[in-house]
């Protein structure tokens, strides 16, 4: 079962100010994976820009599948990418119409198989021993 205080509509109902900071991590991200540097301002305002339109369009998603979606989105197709209101419209149309395609002809969605590599991956590493290599105070 899916755990609904990961979508966005929760959090913009009961922590706005955790989904603020989730979005401005996503947009500050895209700039730097597309190698441009705005000013902080503009960040921002793209931030609430960003914001609204996933509560508003894209609010049964889960934060960590929006980020998915834009990641795929600009490594899958040519550029040039800009961060605005069109590329992530764009980025998570494209993502939700391919999600529900495959929903409707029972195959595996991309995120899905991700979230569970990730999980798996999470419970090998949770399982081994870490060694303290070298102690600071003893090194001669």
């Amino acid at each position: 079962m899916k755990d609904k205080s990961k979508q966005v509509w929760y959090l913009y109902a009961h922590d706005i100010k955790e989904l603020k900071r989730e979005c401005y991590e996503i947009i500050a991200t895209l700039y730097v994976q597309l190698g441009q540097a705005p000013e902080a301002e503009i960040v921002v305002q793209m931030t609430n820009l960003f914001c609204n339109d996933l509560a508003t369009n894209y609010s049964s998603m889960e934060l960590d599948e929006v980020k998915f979606a834009l990641n795929k989105h600009i490594r899958e197709n040519d550029g040039p990418h800009f961060v605005n209101v069109p590329t992530w419209n764009e980025a998570l149309r494209s993502y939700k119409m391919s999600k529900a395609l495959k929903k409707q002809t029972n195959q595996i969605d991309q995120y899905e198989v991700y979230k569970k590599r990730v999980e798996s991956f999470s419970k090998v590493i949770d399982k081994r021993e870490t060694k303290k290599i070298g102690n600071g105070h003893n090194n001669k």
